[in-house]
Parts: structure tokens; C-alpha cells; sequence
């Protein structure tokens, strides 16, 4: 084969191959706005779920790399109302007091869980620019729900939606980004 021939069979493979890529970043999007409403779904459905700020449910984001680079995040906050106040932060002795509270009761909270009295959405905004996946994937997606108390709730109380998440992500991942002959 001449050189000629040889570039013009490389550029023809490098050209499919990109055009297959292409597509499944397509499919990797539409998977993580899916994955990002389901997230959402599971944290609103956890028996004895309650969002005082709305910061936690605000917080979470799918995000999608391609070759370690960030490509888009999918925010929960693009779904949801915003939080009704910053993250509340530790306290001994005074609870916060809401009337009504993000999930329109009228409750009170003695939080126990130091933060950075910030906003759930801003961490995940920071979360997507400042991670990078570590292995050597062509994509990456990632759930997380970046507030500083997440943990404590997944653990304490199992509320989050995180495992049902993951669960989604697991049951309908496979299928739903599957190259298939149209």
C-alpha cells in the first residue's frame, strides 16, 4: 500500500472513530440527565427524608468526563427549588428554627455536622471543576452529593437516595448507552 493510501485508510479509521465516540458522548448525556433526575427522585422518595435548606438535594450533580476532562455536569439545582438558606452550621446549644422549612413544614434542627456555611449548589459546581477521575477511562460519570453532610445522612439514615442512585445507574446503564444499528 502506498503512503498515499496508508494516510487516506488512517484519516477514513481516525474519522469513524471519532464519529463513534461522538455518539457516545451523545448517549453519556442523555444518560446523565437521566441519572441526575433519578437521584433526585430517590432522595424525594427516601422514607423519612426531610430537607430543611435544600442545600443537600440542591448539592447533587452527575458529571461527565471524557479522557479525564470535564464535559458537563447536571446540576439537581436545574430541577429543583433553589435552597431557602445557606447550609446551616454547627451549633451546641440553639437549633435553626424554619417556618415554613424547604419541604413547606414548619420544623427545627440542631445540626451537628461542621460546614462552610456556604451554598449546596456551589459545592457541586466546585466539585466538577476541581475533580478529576483517576483512572485511564475514555468516560467517566460520576454521582456525588458534595455537601459536607451527606455522609452523616447516608449513614445515619440512609435518606440520600444515593445506593437507589447507584442502583438506577447500575440496572439501566448498561442498555441505555449500548451502540445499537438503527
Amino acid at each position: 500500500m502506498s503512503g498515499t493510501n496508508a494516510q487516506i485508510v488512517r484519516e477514513a479509521i481516525a474519522d469513524y472513530r471519532n464519529k463513534i465516540f461522538d455518539e457516545v458522548e451523545n448517549r453519556c448525556r442523555k444518560f446523565c440527565s437521566n441519572l441526575c433526575q433519578e437521584a433526585i427522585k430517590a432522595r424525594k422518595s427516601a422514607p423519612g427524608a426531610h430537607n430543611f435548606t435544600g442545600n443537600l438535594i440542591n448539592s447533587i450533580v452527575v458529571c461527565l468526563y471524557r479522557n479525564r476532562e470535564p464535559i458537563d455536569a447536571y446540576y439537581a439545582a436545574q430541577y429543583v427549588p433553589k435552597a431557602i438558606q445557606v447550609k446551616m452550621r454547627f451549633r451546641k446549644r440553639k437549633s435553626y428554627r424554619f417556618n415554613p422549612d424547604y419541604d413547606g413544614e414548619k420544623s427545627h434542627y440542631l445540626p451537628t455536622v461542621q460546614t462552610n456555611g456556604g451554598w449546596g449548589v456551589d459545592d457541586a459546581r466546585h466539585f466538577f471543576q476541581e475533580y478529576t477521575p483517576k483512572g485511564k477511562n475514555l468516560f467517566d460519570i460520576v454521582v456525588v452529593y458534595p455537601v459536607e453532610y451527606a455522609s452523616w445522612i447516608e449513614m445515619k439514615r440512609g435518606t440520600t437516595g444515593i445506593m437507589q442512585a447507584y442502583a438506577h445507574a447500575g440496572s439501566v446503564g448498561t442498555n441505555f448507552l449500548m451502540l445499537q444499528r438503527r
